[in-house]
């Protein structure tokens, strides 16, 4: 495949060769990943919540449990302060043990105990079920985002990075949910809930023991704004590491054939400690609270006992009643670190579900049209009317004009960089032109839905996509097929009818397994001239009325370059064909012949008119580069 202006702006920046700059790679992730500045907390925090609309009754049944749940912790240590109460008496006043009303007080503390319990089982078994509701709802979201992105997001996205929104960040938000939502609801309701039974029991010990709700919201709020860019710049070093990875991974022959093992290895081991230092940083500020909050909590249970003890001492609280209130500060202290506990947890989900969101809000394809396609009735003229179209703000194309006549084959020549595989991408919308208008049979092709337009293409490219399948699936993927149907249901005679025209069921059927084969990831267990041969059956088996041959032919040999050409010859009758190619056995039999260079087009012609102008084409030819 030719290489583009776009691509060598990319390649401007330092990295290893063929590595940090490979395509797809974290040498380009850099425009994709958030900075450390602040973000909108609430806002990500909102959409988080959107999602949960969905499933709101269960939510809200897990809400509801939580709160039950919380108010039975609260009215426990009451009770428990009446049966001291109770006991006190007995022992001062010489009075009789009630077994009534120590009954009915041990039966309430019972039936607390029990609703504690279940509400809070219940709740968590709810919150795990919407969590992964919520999950699955968002890596379908993701799911359909893939297939509306243009082709300038994966341009400056990574393969690794997505890995790491798919699965660490993914599953940062379902841990956030799963228990930092109904955690922080069940300490809120606790906090509130144990003020008002400290307030009941004395007010100045309750306000002597609220002092330190301020004095931690102050250091809450100082250490999330400490804590808060070292959590998304820790996010954003995960997807970049994880795509240096995922790249040297890919890249393991390059690396080992330019010998850039070491320099690999000092520019991960760099990225690590990066990593390693924003790691220990953000968990440092965010642990560092839970002594911090000890400290202040402790402090304050000291003050309390002393105070509260004398108050028992001058008769103007009860022994039950202080034991209450001590154990209401123990539950006070409970939320604190509940809270402080899951700071970190809090602070990294929201970072992860930032970038989430960011992905989701990504600029996708734009849908000018809303006409279908019937493939079947295409004929396949192509006309170009001074179409300008840039990268950048420098405009590759200026003006561009061609019209190609139905069932016509064109080879595309040119120089790397000429604006061969943009001219096929401009035709496929994979860029929208920025003036100027492209037609199929006189209409222009933005009054299609972009997935309608492409029913009227096939593409082989020369980088090979195989996926880990059979390779009778492989072949099917091509195959034109309803919502409702998948690979099995396609016709085995419809496969092995385009193996057999792009000359693949000789190496298919040497197989042990045949159509049935498996590939492995990369179909690295068969040669790469093997998997462009299914690539080209998986475009044959599509009949499309249109087809895009991008280097096609590369990885294959001469005689087996030859078998291709005649069984393309018979997939295009009727065709309209777009031949990018080097090879001179692959162009000279074109109908017509389009030489570019800078975006322009130069030549037109068939090999020997081209030939006998004596100009570029006539250079190229002569200097060996076809």
């Amino acid at each position: 495949m030719s290489t583009e202006p776009r691509h060598s702006e990319n390649k401007k920046e330092e990295g290893l060769p063929g590595v940090s700059r490979g395509v797809g790679g974290a040498g380009r992730v850099s425009d994709l990943l958030a900075s450390g500045s602040a973000k909108d907390a609430k806002g990500t925090l909102f959409k988080l919540l959107k999602n949960l609309a969905s499933f709101k009754w269960i939510f809200l049944a897990a809400i509801l449990l939580t709160l039950a749940a919380s108010l039975a912790q609260i009215l426990i240590p009451r009770n428990i302060g009446r049966i001291i109460n109770i006991f006190t008496d007995i022992l001062t006043e010489n009075l009789a043990l009630d077994w009534t009303v120590l009954g009915g007080i041990g039966f309430i503390l019972l039936v607390l105990y029990a609703l504690n319990f279940i509400a809070n089982y219940l709740a968590n078994i709810l919150m795990v079920r919407v969590t992964q509701k919520v999950v699955r709802s968002l890596r379908n979201q993701m799911q359909v985002k893939l297939n509306r992105l243009t082709l300038s997001y994966f341009d400056r996205s990574s393969a690794g990075d997505m890995v790491s929104l798919l699965s660490n960040d993914l599953d940062n938000v379902a841990n956030t949910l799963q228990s930092g939502l109904t955690g922080s609801l069940s300490a809120l309701v606790l906090l509130a809930g144990v003020v008002v039974m400290m307030i009941s029991i004395n007010p100045i010990l309750a306000f002597l023991s609220m002092i330190v709700i301020p004095v931690s919201y102050l250091m809450v709020k100082f250490l999330v704004k400490k804590a808060k860019p070292l959590f998304q710049k820790n996010a954003n070093l995960t997807g970049v590491f994880n795509g240096k990875i995922e790249e040297a991974y890919r890249g393991e022959d390059i690396v080992k054939h330019y010998n850039i093992g070491e320099e690999l290895k000092e520019e991960l081991a760099s990225l690590n400690e990066e990593l390693y230092d924003s790691e220990w940083k953000a968990s440092l500020v965010s642990f560092v609270t839970r002594p911090a909050g000890d400290l202040i909590l402790n402090s304050n249970y000291v003050l309390l006992a002393i105070w509260g003890g004398r108050y028992v001492i001058n008769g103007v609280m009860s022994l039950g009643g202080f034991q209450a209130f001590l154990q209401y500060t123990q539950m006070l202290r409970g939320p604190f670190n509940q809270v402080l506990g899951i700071f970190n947890t809090i602070m990294s989900a929201l970072a992860s579900a930032e970038r989430v969101f960011d992905f989701l809000d990504a600029e996708e394809i734009l849908e000018l049209g809303d006409e279908s396609l019937d493939a079947a009735g295409v004929r396949g003229e192509i006309e170009f009317d001074q179409v300008d179209f840039g990268y950048t703000d420098n405009l590759l194309f200026k003006g561009v004009d061609l019209k190609v006549r139905p069932g016509e084959q064109v080879a595309i020549v040119g120089r790397s960089g000429a604006g061969k595989t943009t001219l096929v991408n401009l035709l496929m919308r994979f860029y929208e032109i920025e003036g100027g208008k492209i037609s199929i049979d006189g209409k222009d092709a933005k009054g299609y839905r972009t997935e309608e337009l492409r029913k009227a293409y096939a593409m082989v490219l020369q980088d090979t996509w195989l996926f880990s399948g059979s390779i009778r699936d492989n072949i099917a993927y091509g195959a034109d097929i309803s919502n409702s149907e998948n690979l099995c249901d396609v016709d085995f005679i419809k496969i092995k009818e385009a193996a057999e025209l792009a000359r693949a069921d000789t190496f298919i059927e040497r197989l042990a397994e045949g159509y049935d084969t498996v590939l492995t990831e990369g179909a690295s267990n068969i040669s790469q001239g093997e998997a462009q041969l299914l690539t080209i059956a998986r475009a044959m088996i599509k009949k499309a009325p249109i087809n895009i041959l991008d280097e096609a032919t590369s990885s294959v040999d001469t005689r087996t370059e030859v078998l291709i050409q005649h069984g393309m010859r018979e997939l295009a009758y009727n065709s309209t064909s777009f031949i990018i190619a080097h090879r001179l056995s692959t162009i000279q039999d074109a109908d017509r012949i389009i030489v570019m260079d800078s975006g322009t087009i130069v030549e037109v012609g068939t090999h020997q008119e081209l030939l006998g102008e004596n100009g570029y084409y006539a250079e190229m030819y002569l200097a060996g580069q076809l």
